[in-house]
Protein backbone atom coordinates (compact mmCIF):
# COMPACT_ATOMS: atom_id res chain seq x y z
CA UNK A 1 0.00 0.00 0.00
CA UNK A 2 2.99 1.90 0.61
CA UNK A 3 4.90 1.37 -2.03
CA UNK A 4 6.35 4.92 -2.46
CA UNK A 5 9.50 4.80 -0.65
CA UNK A 6 7.49 6.48 2.19
CA UNK A 7 8.93 3.43 4.26
CA UNK A 8 12.57 4.91 3.71
CA UNK A 9 12.28 8.15 5.67
CA UNK A 10 12.07 9.77 8.92
CA UNK A 11 8.27 9.71 8.71
CA UNK A 12 8.27 5.99 8.21
CA UNK A 13 10.02 5.43 11.33
CA UNK A 14 7.88 7.21 13.62
CA UNK A 15 4.82 5.69 12.91
CA UNK A 16 7.01 2.32 13.72
CA UNK A 17 7.85 3.99 16.50
CA UNK A 18 3.80 5.14 17.91
CA UNK A 19 3.10 1.69 16.69
CA UNK A 20 5.26 0.51 19.29
CA UNK A 21 4.44 2.38 22.18
CA UNK A 22 1.18 2.23 22.43
CA UNK A 23 -0.61 1.00 25.48
CA UNK A 24 -4.07 -0.80 23.95
CA UNK A 25 -5.44 -0.61 27.55
CA UNK A 26 -5.62 1.71 30.41
CA UNK A 27 -5.58 -1.21 32.68
CA UNK A 28 -3.32 -3.35 31.08
CA UNK A 29 -3.30 -5.93 33.86
CA UNK A 30 -7.00 -5.67 33.91
CA UNK A 31 -8.43 -4.62 30.23
CA UNK A 32 -12.20 -5.81 31.18
CA UNK A 33 -12.30 -2.95 33.40
CA UNK A 34 -15.77 -1.48 33.22
CA UNK A 35 -16.60 -3.89 30.87
CA UNK A 36 -20.05 -5.63 32.12
CA UNK A 37 -19.11 -9.32 31.71
CA UNK A 38 -16.42 -8.95 34.50
CA UNK A 39 -17.05 -9.09 38.15
CA UNK A 40 -13.56 -9.20 39.36
CA UNK A 41 -11.66 -7.71 42.10
CA UNK A 42 -10.89 -3.86 41.18
CA UNK A 43 -13.54 -3.45 38.61
CA UNK A 44 -14.69 -0.04 38.10
CA UNK A 45 -18.19 1.35 39.13
CA UNK A 46 -18.77 2.32 35.39
CA UNK A 47 -20.07 -1.02 33.93
CA UNK A 48 -21.07 0.04 30.63
CA UNK A 49 -19.35 -0.48 27.28
CA UNK A 50 -19.30 2.92 26.43
CA UNK A 51 -16.91 3.39 29.52
CA UNK A 52 -15.14 0.20 28.22
CA UNK A 53 -14.72 1.30 24.78
CA UNK A 54 -13.12 4.91 26.25
CA UNK A 55 -10.44 2.96 28.10
CA UNK A 56 -9.29 0.74 25.81
CA UNK A 57 -7.94 0.34 22.08
CA UNK A 58 -7.37 4.09 20.76
CA UNK A 59 -6.01 4.45 17.18
CA UNK A 60 -2.47 3.66 17.23
CA UNK A 61 -1.71 4.76 13.63
CA UNK A 62 -1.93 7.88 11.24
CA UNK A 63 -2.86 8.44 7.63
CA UNK A 64 -1.82 11.28 6.51
CA UNK A 65 -4.36 11.61 3.50
CA UNK A 66 -6.82 9.96 5.61
CA UNK A 67 -10.47 10.75 4.47
CA UNK A 68 -14.14 10.50 5.93
CA UNK A 69 -15.86 8.97 2.78
CA UNK A 70 -19.35 9.79 1.73
CA UNK A 71 -21.17 11.13 -1.19
CA UNK A 72 -21.21 14.80 -1.76
CA UNK A 73 -24.64 15.47 -2.56
CA UNK A 74 -27.63 15.49 0.15
CA UNK A 75 -27.51 11.98 0.56
CA UNK A 76 -24.84 12.90 3.93
CA UNK A 77 -21.86 15.41 2.33
CA UNK A 78 -19.79 13.21 3.57
CA UNK A 79 -21.39 13.43 7.27
CA UNK A 80 -24.15 10.79 8.88
CA UNK A 81 -23.55 7.23 9.74
CA UNK A 82 -23.24 6.05 6.38
CA UNK A 83 -19.85 7.46 5.06
CA UNK A 84 -16.90 5.77 6.56
CA UNK A 85 -13.30 7.13 7.08
CA UNK A 86 -10.66 5.81 4.37
CA UNK A 87 -6.67 5.92 4.68
CA UNK A 88 -5.58 7.74 1.85
CA UNK A 89 -7.75 7.15 -1.04
CA UNK A 90 -5.22 8.43 -3.62
CA UNK A 91 -2.92 5.63 -2.51
CA UNK A 92 -5.91 3.66 -3.97
CA UNK A 93 -6.42 4.79 -7.32
CA UNK A 94 -2.57 5.12 -8.03
CA UNK A 95 -2.36 0.90 -7.46
CA UNK A 96 -5.85 0.80 -9.71
CA UNK A 97 -3.49 2.24 -12.36
CA UNK A 98 -0.48 0.59 -12.05
CA UNK A 99 -2.54 -3.06 -12.05
CA UNK A 100 -4.64 -2.12 -14.83
CA UNK A 101 -1.67 -0.46 -16.57
CA UNK A 102 0.14 -4.38 -15.79
CA UNK A 103 -2.78 -6.44 -16.69
CA UNK A 104 -5.74 -5.02 -18.42
CA UNK A 105 -8.38 -7.46 -16.91
CA UNK A 106 -7.58 -6.90 -13.62
CA UNK A 107 -10.40 -5.30 -12.19
CA UNK A 108 -8.48 -2.22 -10.88
CA UNK A 109 -9.54 -1.95 -7.13
CA UNK A 110 -12.42 -4.22 -5.77
CA UNK A 111 -14.53 -2.81 -3.05
CA UNK A 112 -16.59 -5.16 -0.79
CA UNK A 113 -19.40 -3.68 1.18
CA UNK A 114 -21.63 -5.38 3.52
CA UNK A 115 -24.75 -4.14 5.04
CA UNK A 116 -26.18 -1.46 3.18
CA UNK A 117 -29.08 -1.38 4.46
CA UNK A 118 -30.29 0.81 0.90
CA UNK A 119 -27.51 3.44 1.85
CA UNK A 120 -25.24 3.34 -0.61
CA UNK A 121 -23.69 6.93 0.03
CA UNK A 122 -20.19 5.58 0.63
CA UNK A 123 -20.18 3.79 -2.26
CA UNK A 124 -20.97 6.50 -3.88
CA UNK A 125 -18.41 8.72 -2.19
CA UNK A 126 -15.77 6.58 -3.19
CA UNK A 127 -16.56 6.93 -6.57
CA UNK A 128 -16.59 10.45 -6.87
CA UNK A 129 -13.15 10.10 -4.98
CA UNK A 130 -11.75 7.55 -7.21
CA UNK A 131 -13.28 8.66 -10.53
CA UNK A 132 -15.80 6.61 -12.61
CA UNK A 133 -14.45 3.16 -13.40
CA UNK A 134 -11.64 2.63 -11.28
CA UNK A 135 -12.91 -0.03 -8.86
CA UNK A 136 -15.42 -2.42 -8.86
CA UNK A 137 -18.19 -2.71 -5.85
CA UNK A 138 -19.68 -5.39 -5.02
CA UNK A 139 -22.56 -5.06 -1.87
CA UNK A 140 -24.27 -7.52 -0.19
CA UNK A 141 -27.29 -7.14 1.70
CA UNK A 142 -30.73 -9.67 2.42
CA UNK A 143 -32.65 -6.96 1.75
CA UNK A 144 -34.48 -6.10 -1.70
CA UNK A 145 -32.54 -2.89 -2.70
CA UNK A 146 -30.87 -3.68 -6.07
CA UNK A 147 -32.67 -1.04 -8.12
CA UNK A 148 -32.13 1.50 -5.19
CA UNK A 149 -28.45 1.06 -6.02
CA UNK A 150 -28.99 1.17 -9.88
CA UNK A 151 -30.36 4.97 -9.09
CA UNK A 152 -27.24 5.92 -7.66
CA UNK A 153 -25.95 5.51 -10.96
CA UNK A 154 -22.24 4.26 -9.90
CA UNK A 155 -19.65 2.37 -12.57
CA UNK A 156 -19.26 -1.21 -12.08
CA UNK A 157 -21.41 -2.00 -8.84
CA UNK A 158 -22.99 -5.19 -8.36
CA UNK A 159 -25.66 -6.25 -5.78
CA UNK A 160 -25.65 -9.49 -4.05
CA UNK A 161 -28.75 -10.30 -2.06
CA UNK A 162 -27.52 -12.74 0.67
CA UNK A 163 -25.24 -12.34 3.59
CA UNK A 164 -22.20 -13.63 5.41
CA UNK A 165 -22.16 -16.34 7.89
CA UNK A 166 -19.18 -18.88 9.27
CA UNK A 167 -17.35 -20.03 6.51
CA UNK A 168 -18.03 -24.13 6.69
CA UNK A 169 -17.50 -26.40 3.88
CA UNK A 170 -17.59 -25.07 0.44
CA UNK A 171 -21.35 -24.16 -0.68
CA UNK A 172 -21.20 -22.19 -3.89
CA UNK A 173 -24.50 -23.28 -5.04
CA UNK A 174 -26.67 -20.09 -6.00
CA UNK A 175 -29.69 -18.38 -4.23
CA UNK A 176 -28.43 -19.17 -0.28
CA UNK A 177 -28.96 -16.55 1.96
CA UNK A 178 -25.71 -16.72 3.73
CA UNK A 179 -22.28 -17.64 2.58
CA UNK A 180 -18.80 -17.80 4.15
CA UNK A 181 -16.56 -15.01 2.59
CA UNK A 182 -14.38 -17.86 0.91
CA UNK A 183 -17.29 -18.80 -0.52
CA UNK A 184 -18.67 -15.78 -1.35
CA UNK A 185 -14.73 -14.59 -2.78
CA UNK A 186 -15.10 -17.73 -5.40
CA UNK A 187 -18.90 -17.15 -6.56
CA UNK A 188 -17.46 -13.91 -7.65
CA UNK A 189 -14.39 -14.97 -8.92
CA UNK A 190 -12.38 -13.05 -6.98
CA UNK A 191 -10.18 -16.38 -5.63
CA UNK A 192 -6.88 -15.38 -8.07
CA UNK A 193 -6.90 -11.88 -7.00
CA UNK A 194 -4.19 -10.65 -4.02
CA UNK A 195 -6.12 -7.99 -2.58
CA UNK A 196 -9.80 -6.62 -1.66
CA UNK A 197 -9.08 -2.56 -1.04
CA UNK A 198 -11.60 -2.01 1.00
CA UNK A 199 -13.68 -4.32 2.86
CA UNK A 200 -16.70 -2.34 4.48
CA UNK A 201 -18.66 -4.23 6.69
CA UNK A 202 -22.10 -3.18 9.43
CA UNK A 203 -23.68 -6.81 10.11
CA UNK A 204 -25.59 -6.19 13.12
CA UNK A 205 -23.01 -8.60 15.50
CA UNK A 206 -22.98 -11.27 13.18
CA UNK A 207 -18.62 -9.53 12.94
CA UNK A 208 -18.59 -11.58 15.82
CA UNK A 209 -19.13 -14.90 13.99
CA UNK A 210 -17.34 -14.55 11.25
CA UNK A 211 -13.90 -11.91 11.85
CA UNK A 212 -11.47 -15.12 11.75
CA UNK A 213 -12.99 -16.25 8.57
CA UNK A 214 -11.83 -12.48 7.25
CA UNK A 215 -8.11 -13.98 7.01
CA UNK A 216 -8.66 -17.39 6.25
CA UNK A 217 -5.64 -19.22 4.14
CA UNK A 218 -6.31 -18.90 -0.31
CA UNK A 219 -8.54 -15.27 0.38
CA UNK A 220 -6.90 -12.28 -1.24
CA UNK A 221 -5.54 -9.70 1.36
CA UNK A 222 -7.75 -7.52 3.11
CA UNK A 223 -6.22 -4.00 2.60
CA UNK A 224 -8.53 -1.72 5.09
CA UNK A 225 -10.98 -2.94 6.98
CA UNK A 226 -14.12 -0.38 7.95
CA UNK A 227 -15.83 -2.64 10.11
CA UNK A 228 -19.10 -1.31 12.64
CA UNK A 229 -18.92 -3.27 15.96
CA UNK A 230 -22.06 -4.27 18.30
CA UNK A 231 -21.25 -4.57 21.68
CA UNK A 232 -23.54 -5.18 24.47
CA UNK A 233 -25.65 -8.14 24.93
CA UNK A 234 -23.59 -10.51 23.69
CA UNK A 235 -22.41 -12.73 26.38
CA UNK A 236 -24.19 -16.07 25.47
CA UNK A 237 -23.38 -15.56 21.67
CA UNK A 238 -19.65 -15.39 22.11
CA UNK A 239 -20.12 -18.03 24.79
CA UNK A 240 -21.73 -20.50 22.05
CA UNK A 241 -18.29 -19.35 19.72
CA UNK A 242 -15.79 -20.61 22.35
CA UNK A 243 -13.02 -19.27 20.07
CA UNK A 244 -10.82 -18.34 23.66
CA UNK A 245 -10.75 -18.41 26.60
CA UNK A 246 -11.85 -14.46 27.01
CA UNK A 247 -15.60 -14.01 28.83
CA UNK A 248 -16.14 -10.94 25.93
CA UNK A 249 -15.44 -10.94 22.60
CA UNK A 250 -13.90 -7.50 22.14
CA UNK A 251 -10.27 -8.14 23.17
CA UNK A 252 -9.66 -11.14 20.91
CA UNK A 253 -11.25 -9.25 17.85
CA UNK A 254 -8.59 -6.73 18.63
CA UNK A 255 -5.97 -9.04 19.07
CA UNK A 256 -6.13 -11.31 16.39
CA UNK A 257 -6.19 -8.43 14.07
CA UNK A 258 -3.12 -6.48 15.12
CA UNK A 259 -1.29 -10.28 15.55
CA UNK A 260 -2.20 -10.54 11.61
CA UNK A 261 -0.54 -6.95 10.68
CA UNK A 262 -3.56 -4.46 11.12
CA UNK A 263 -2.83 -0.90 12.53
CA UNK A 264 -6.10 1.14 13.58
CA UNK A 265 -6.01 4.39 12.06
CA UNK A 266 -9.51 5.72 12.93
CA UNK A 267 -12.10 4.84 16.17
CA UNK A 268 -15.30 6.49 15.72
CA UNK A 269 -18.45 5.70 18.12
CA UNK A 270 -21.74 5.78 16.54
CA UNK A 271 -23.70 7.95 19.28
CA UNK A 272 -26.54 9.30 16.50
CA UNK A 273 -28.50 6.00 16.82
CA UNK A 274 -27.27 4.20 20.03
CA UNK A 275 -25.27 5.11 23.54
CA UNK A 276 -21.44 4.46 22.27
CA UNK A 277 -21.67 0.95 22.41
CA UNK A 278 -20.92 0.45 18.63
CA UNK A 279 -18.05 2.05 17.41
CA UNK A 280 -16.77 2.54 13.63
CA UNK A 281 -13.05 1.16 13.22
CA UNK A 282 -11.00 1.51 10.42
CA UNK A 283 -7.64 -0.98 9.86
CA UNK A 284 -5.32 -1.25 7.75
CA UNK A 285 -2.81 -3.57 6.94
CA UNK A 286 0.94 -3.32 6.71
CA UNK A 287 3.75 -5.69 6.23
CA UNK A 288 4.81 -7.88 9.79
CA UNK A 289 8.47 -6.14 9.56
CA UNK A 290 6.28 -2.95 10.30
CA UNK A 291 5.45 -4.59 13.92
CA UNK A 292 9.26 -5.23 14.66
CA UNK A 293 9.49 -2.91 17.03
CA UNK A 294 6.05 -3.62 18.57
CA UNK A 295 6.89 -7.18 19.83
CA UNK A 296 10.30 -6.28 21.32
CA UNK A 297 8.01 -3.29 23.29
CA UNK A 298 5.55 -5.89 24.33
CA UNK A 299 7.79 -8.64 25.38
CA UNK A 300 9.86 -5.85 27.74
CA UNK A 301 6.57 -4.71 29.25
CA UNK A 302 5.63 -8.44 29.79
CA UNK A 303 1.92 -7.85 31.29
CA UNK A 304 0.57 -10.49 32.97
CA UNK A 305 -3.33 -10.14 32.62
CA UNK A 306 -5.30 -10.95 36.23
CA UNK A 307 -8.76 -10.66 35.14
CA UNK A 308 -8.70 -13.86 32.64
Amino acid sequence: FFNDHINENDNWKLLQNMVAQHWNHKFPERPLTHHPTWRGAGQSGQLHIPAWYQTNFEPNFSCQFEKRIGATGEESRGNGDGPKWICDPHRIKRLAAERKEKDPNHPGCVIYSVGSAGDFSFEKGMEEELGPGTCEYHIFDMGDFEEKMKLQNISRAHFHRWGLDTQGEENIQPGAELYGLKDTVKLLGHDNLDVIDVFKIDCEKCEWRIYRDWLLSGLPSLQQIQVEIHSGNIGKMHQAEKHDHDISPEIPFFEFLEEAGYVRFHKEPNIQYNDGSCEEYAFLKLDKEFFAARKKMLAERNITRVDI
